[in-house]
């Protein structure tokens, strides 16, 4: 992130692997039944799993139990978490490969030396090494996570508030391509947000104390609260919430008003979790219920990303957090340590008084600012002064200027 990326084009990895082992394998004892948990632990990479010759019961997205669905394959953004049943096969006269493929057009690029294809066996008996024939599905997996269903049925309700944010990327006013949220890029206070809340009383209950660049929301107490998330980048992008599982109920293709018919609802107990891609050009809807008091993150969870200020904060029951929460003088010292106030607002003051708090990047401004419209109309002024010295002295007649010289001379 840098004034030499102006397109944000974001670092493609080198390389890729399972279970941390370049070298891994499993091992299948045949007629059982194996449960794996699938965790995408990547800065960037999205991936499809699968494996060659078998089926996946999905159980579990994110924490959240679900009624089991058999597919061949699954997609997994960064940060996701799934887990499968898999059913050993009776027969050991073949091993089987398992697949994670990484999933590139997420890249601008794709290095010639990078393998996005990884593989790791699954061995029923390690004497041989005769194997399947691939099976790998790539990038052509038709896996959709909206479709699955959570065991614990929650129907979804209608929304006590509604937030809409909609995120792109643009060159800001420091030279650097940023993402935003409503034209906002995330810029981290001087003082964490949860020492605000805890810090600074009645004033928890104000945004602006959170930092004029941390795109803080209040949350009242138990409102059920929609967030619809507008994607106006032409990437897919996982965005994450601390301290809540949400549901999916709404996706559709552009922008969503209130009005845009392309919307598709998932209200019959919509699929739950906490990381959810939302593709490109598109929108989607989430609900939670504010009943975990606190402050809560929101962001895209490409590393990149965040770091670029693609997030918001969830500012939930400021007051309950107040009457129910203390922290330990612990972390008070490690602000203290890293140079940071551990109290007061984004600035490290008091109340409203925001002077040094981290601000002033923001998009380039579209069209002429007061300076702009003040050096334009000097020009003009200039130049239209020009053009009148250059026809004044088009109309005049140095001939005759200099005969009455000469006349005038020869007179005396």
């Amino acid at each position: 992130m840098n004034v030499n990326n102006p397109t944000g084009a974001e670092p493609v990895p080198q390389s890729g692997f399972m279970m941390d082992n370049a070298n891994a394998s499993l091992s299948f004892i045949p007629g059982k039944t194996y449960r794996l948990r699938l965790i995408n632990v990547s800065a960037f990479s999205m991936f499809y799993f699968s494996i060659d010759g078998h089926e996946l019961d999905v159980i579990e997205t994110d924490g959240v139990g679900i009624e089991r669905t058999t597919v061949s394959s699954v997609y997994l953004s960064a940060a996701q978490r799934l887990s499968v049943l898999v059913k050993a096969k009776n027969d050991t006269s073949l091993n089987y490969y398992m697949h994670a493929d990484m999933d590139t057009t997420m890249f601008d690029t794709v290095p010639d030396d990078l393998k996005p294809n990884i593989s790791a066996p699954i061995y029923y008996d390690r004497s041989h090494s005769q194997f399947a024939p691939n099976q790998d599905v790539g990038n052509a997996s038709t896996f959709d996570d909206i479709n699955l269903r959570p065991l614990i049925r929650q129907d979804a309700v209608k929304p006590d508030h509604q937030l809409n944010l909609t995120f792109d990327f643009v060159v800001t006013t420091d030279g650097i391509n940023r993402g935003f949220f409503n034209g906002v890029p995330y810029l981290s206070p001087k003082v964490p947000s949860l020492h605000t809340l805890l810090t600074e009383g009645d004033y928890a209950l104000e945004p602006t104390v959170y930092g004029p660049q941390t795109a803080a929301y209040i949350l009242n107490h138990l409102d059920m609260i929609e967030v619809i998330i507008n994607n106006l980048d032409s990437n897919n992008h996982p965005f994450h919430l601390h301290g809540h599982s949400f549901q999916v109920v709404g996706r559709g293709d552009g922008v969503y008003d209130g009005t845009n018919k392309s919307v598709v609802w998932h209200l019959d107990n919509p699929l739950r979790r906490d990381t959810v891609v939302v593709p490109a050009g598109n929108f989607t809807i989430i609900r939670f219920r504010a009943d975990n008091p606190g402050v809560w993150f929101f962001h895209c969870h490409i590393e990149w990303h965040l770091e670029s200020g693609l997030a918001a904060t969830f500012i939930e029951a400021p007051k309950v957090a107040q009457e129910r929460m203390t922290l330990p003088q612990s972390l008070y010292d490690l602000c203290t340590a890293s140079g940071m106030s551990p109290v007061g607002n984004a600035a490290g003051r008091q109340g409203l008084d925001l002077r040094g708090a981290p601000s002033g990047v923001t998009e380039i401004y579209d069209g002429f600012t007061a300076k702009g419209k003040g050096a334009m109309a000097g020009c003009i002024i200039a130049a239209l002064l020009g053009i009148a010295s250059i026809v004044l002295y088009a109309h005049a007649d140095p001939e005759r200027k200099a005969r009455e010289i000469v006349q005038q001379s020869s007179q005396e």
